[in-house]
């Protein structure tokens, strides 16, 4: 049916921890199972990876490492000759870092938006939007590329004196 309906993939449709079924529902699925969100360790990606309970590896750079961890979960994730998908949701910062993630590996092909893409708009940091051919753009500047307006910030502080 999901196939009929045209989607693109399954995400995390059991919960992760259910290895045994995750094999089986891929075995029977045409489409995509995304599935990593949820795991804390590169080894966790091996063994999901090598039991065939997923298709392409999604993760959160929090939970695996930082940029670094994520880096090596999509290189393991190429060398099986599967696409990794990093989940992107959260502040600004977290959407940087994750679409830096999806930029660097040669295996990430999505970038996911929160909708509405207004709905994790800080004052003190940039935006993310999709252009009018349907592209994020790239950042330029330094570091993660989206500096923090210092300003705004300090605006939105409380200093608390104890």
């Amino acid at each position: 049916m999901l196939d009929d309906l045209n989607y693109a993939w399954f995400e995390d449709p059991i919960p992760t921890t259910d290895l045994d079924g995750l094999v089986e529902l891929n075995r029977a699925l045409d489409l995509p199972l995304h599935v990593g969100e949820f795991l804390t360790s590169i080894s966790g990606f091996a063994e999901y990876i090598r039991r065939g309970a997923l298709d392409v590896a999604r993760l959160i750079a929090d939970n695996v490492g930082g940029i670094s961890g994520s880096m090596r979960v999509g290189a393991l994730a190429d060398a099986f000759n599967l696409e990794c998908t990093p989940h992107n949701w959260g502040n600004p910062t977290d959407l940087a870092v994750h679409f830096h993630l999806e930029l660097a590996m040669t295996n990430a092909y999505w970038f996911e938006m929160p909708h509405p893409a207004t709905a994790v708009d800080r004052p003190y940091q940039a935006q993310f939007r999709i252009d009018k051919d349907g592209y994020v753009l790239a950042p330029t500047e330094p570091g993660l590329g989206y500096p923090i307006d210092r300003n705004a910030l300090d605006k939105l502080m409380k200093r608390i004196d104890r």
